[in-house]
């Protein structure tokens, strides 16, 4: 049966820091992400200059582009967000048993992360997809008559001053905290150790309603928490199928601690 316990202001520190920590991974993974679609887009540009109609390029654009690198960026991201998190995991449950080396739950974390990879960047690559697409075809609409070559630069400007750092600021930090989130579970797991799992928010004024209703609830370590927007075994969690919009921005953290 879930119950609700305060959350020490230390406790609540440490989960910020860790948070912080995971932000700025997603920092240097937004200017990386960024860097490669840049080369990409230039790539399939370069491919609609040499069209003859303008009303041909959103389908080259749909046709051509490929994000094949989200495999590796994805892969990279994790392996560099995960491990921190696991090992404050190991350290909230300690007390119970011996921390253990960090490269037993590193092969899980990549193998997972891989996963998600492979699951979410047909999604991820189509979302970008249709915002060129919608780029190019918002350029045609206002400049009727524009040729290939001006709407090929066009389609590189508008997307850049507009749009591309908030696309990739938004998957960097979001997948930043879905794995900083995984690797804990996973670290708990390996450790093997009985736990219960607290929701800690980051006490701030953005919250949202749903999370602030699950604040300080402490439930067993095999329940989910109940959501409006589904059911999670810990915040950021995906794989119960949850609502986008209980996870995308979420900043809330998981507090394990080793039953007595």
């Amino acid at each position: 049966m879930p119950t609700r316990k305060r959350i020490r202001a230390d406790e609540r520190q440490r989960q910020t820091h860790l948070r912080l920590q995971g932000l700025e991974v997603a920092r240097i993974y937004t200017g990386r992400l960024a860097s490669l679609r840049r080369r990409e887009l230039r790539r399939v540009l370069t491919l609609c200059r040499e069209l003859d109609d303008p009303d041909d390029v959103p389908a080259v654009l749909e046709r051509e582009l490929n994000e094949g690198y989200l495999l590796g960026w994805w892969e990279k991201l994790w392996m560099t967000a995960g491990p921190k998190s696991a090992m404050a995991t190991a350290q909230e449950l300690r007390q119970a048993k011996a921390a253990v080396e960090e490269n037993i739950w590193t092969h899980a974390l990549r193998s997972y992360a891989a996963q998600r990879a492979g699951e979410n960047i047909v999604i991820v690559t189509g979302t970008w997809k249709r915002t060129l697409v919608n780029v190019a075809r918002n350029i045609m609409a206002e400049s009727l008559g524009i040729g290939v070559e001006k709407l090929a630069r066009e389609i590189y400007r508008d997307y850049l001053a507009g749009l591309e750092l908030w696309q990739c600021r938004r998957i960097a930090q979001t997948e930043a905290l879905i794995g900083m989130a995984e690797a804990g579970d996973i670290a708990a797991k390996t450790l093997e150790v009985p736990f219960t799992k607290q929701w800690c928010t980051s006490g701030n004024d953005s919250v949202r309603p749903s999370h602030q209703e699950v604040e300080g609830l402490v439930v067993d370590e095999d329940e989910p928490f109940e959501l409006p927007g589904g059911l999670l075994m810990y915040p950021h969690d995906t794989s119960l199928g949850a609502d986008a919009g209980e996870i995308i921005n979420c900043a809330c953290a998981c507090i394990r601690r080793p039953k007595a």
